[in-house]
């Protein structure tokens, strides 16, 4: 039994490490919307079993990357408006938590040093750098829960916002071109280094629905 059990932890092990890989692929842009996902072809390339594949296939329909399709197997999902705002959604009870609790001197630190990071890759004009930046400032804020569960749950989300985000700025669908989009930045860091937990809630609050409002009135002109 205690041989069975190291070969299983192992398979899995390779299993998460294959997804990985094509999580990685996904968000860069080199598997793109309604790719079909061949086993055959991912496990010679790979060079591991299709047993494997499937696995890691299924753990990554967790993240809602893929989608299934009968007769067609598993591929790439493509990004939905719906989708998109019922994940800003669930961004905002997660968020606007976090700010709502004391922060210490670390988090404050945290925060500042991703907004940093943000501010530098918007003057740098990357932007798959924007969004990751974008998505590491939020996730700071969600640090103050001091919960590892509730960051890992975060990333999940934040794997398929980034999914979303880089493709709609593949599109040119530019979701940070306003300039209002660092100063909403700045105003939530600001609040909670100063303490103002009710504003900083505020501010999240009112970025997220700016947000929102940005990326229907993007995403409809693209419709129309």
């Amino acid at each position: 039994m205690q041989g069975l059990t190291k070969m299983s932890v192992q398979r899995v092990s390779t299993a998460e490490h294959v997804r990985d890989h094509i999580t990685t692929l996904i968000l860069a842009g080199e598997l793109k919307p309604g790719t079909p996902l061949r086993e055959n072809a991912i496990a010679t390339t790979l060079g591991v079993s299709r047993n494997t594949v499937r696995e890691a296939v299924l753990l990554l329909g967790q993240s809602r990357l893929i989608r299934h399709e009968m007769h067609h197997g598993a591929i790439v999902a493509e990004p939905t408006k719906d989708a998109l705002i019922n994940l800003y959604d669930a961004r905002r009870g997660l968020e606007v938590g976090a700010v709502s609790l004391p922060a210490d001197a670390e988090i404050i630190a945290g925060i500042k040093s991703a907004l940093d990071d943000l501010e530098r890759a918007a003057t740098e004009g990357d932007d798959r750098e924007i969004v990751a930046k974008d998505l590491a400032f939020h996730a700071a804020t969600v640090r103050n829960f001091r919960s590892e569960r509730i960051d890992a749950f975060y990333a999940q989300i934040a794997v398929e916002l980034s999914f979303f985000l880089n493709a709609l700025a593949a599109s040119r669908l530019d979701y940070a071109e306003d300039e209002s989009f660092l100063d909403e930045h700045r105003r939530i860091s600001e609040a909670i280094a100063a303490g103002d937990r009710a504003g900083a809630a505020r501010f999240v609050q009112d970025h997220i629905n700016e947000t929102i409002r940005r990326l229907r009135a993007r995403l409809d002109a693209a419709e129309a």
